[in-house]
């Protein structure tokens, strides 16, 4: 299974050879694949199966955002919020366009964010646990709590139905207030995200199901129901080393 998306096109690739050799793989088609790593495509899968999502264009293409939107410029490759920019008008957008490698320009999706670590097994089913991103630094949460919304997570199946993903996922979404769509889905990632242990600690039994779903077992959905309102939180430590400086020693 991936850690990171950019591993799932070589793991893709090399399937068919570490079969032969008795590994047990559990990864998405390349399709699904190329929709997670490319935020373009992944848009355009949205909009095809008419999910809600945040209006998307190449900067040549700014001219057909709403006028009155604010805006975020962003690599459609990127990840962890490297080159993100936030922008109020068109001029600003294709401005920062030039910052990003291979940019797309998206509408602003304003509301509460949330995060659903999932498990799709062999057969397409899915189970969903979703999560407020309550604290986000550097596109990772720091803080999150587990809730239940039966929207949020029929929205968050609807997503991992048409990219067409197999085994462990993760759907970020907004949940807004007074727009024409309640839950606006932004992101998906092939992969366990690193907030997922807070689905395990509501309950959600996902890495022995995970386990299940690559030795080609049935996987028990059941298993993973949660509990809401469970908080977690994480800290970044940093420690840094270097020569003692010592004016004793020459």
């Amino acid at each position: 299974m991936p850690t990171v998306e950019r591993e799932l096109p070589q793991l893709i690739a090399m399937q068919e050879e570490l079969n032969r050799l008795g590994v047990r793989t559990l990864l998405p088609p390349p399709a699904a694949a190329e929709a997670s790593i490319d935020k373009a495509v992944f848009a355009q899968m949205l909009r095809k199966h008419r999910i809600p999502a945040p209006a998307t264009f190449p900067p040549e293409g700014i001219d057909e955002l709403p006028g009155n939107c604010r805006l975020v410029v962003k690599p459609r490759r990127g990840q962890g919020s490297k080159d993100l920019y936030f922008c109020s008008t068109k001029t600003q957008a294709r401005v920062l366009s030039q910052l990003a490698a291979a940019p797309i320009v998206q509408e602003r999706v304003e509301g509460q964010e949330f995060s659903a670590d999932c498990l799709v097994d062999r057969q397409g089913r899915a189970s969903a646990v979703p999560r407020m991103r309550l604290v986000v630094h550097g596109g990772q949460s720091l803080v999150a709590s587990s809730f239940h919304d039966n929207e949020v997570t029929a929205r968050v199946k609807d997503v991992l139905a048409a990219v067409g993903a197999v085994g462990p996922a993760n759907v970020q979404g907004f949940i807004t207030q007074g727009g024409r769509d309640r839950a606006v889905m932004t992101e998906i990632n092939l992969r366990f995200a690193g907030g997922f242990l807070l689905s395990k600690a509501a309950g959600a039994d996902m890495v022995r199901q995970t386990v299940n779903a690559l030795c080609h077992r049935d996987v028990d959905h059941d298993r993973l129901e949660y509990e809401p309102d469970v908080y977690l939180t994480k800290y970044v430590a940093v420690l840094s080393t270097g020569a003692r400086n010592n004016p004793e020693r020459v």
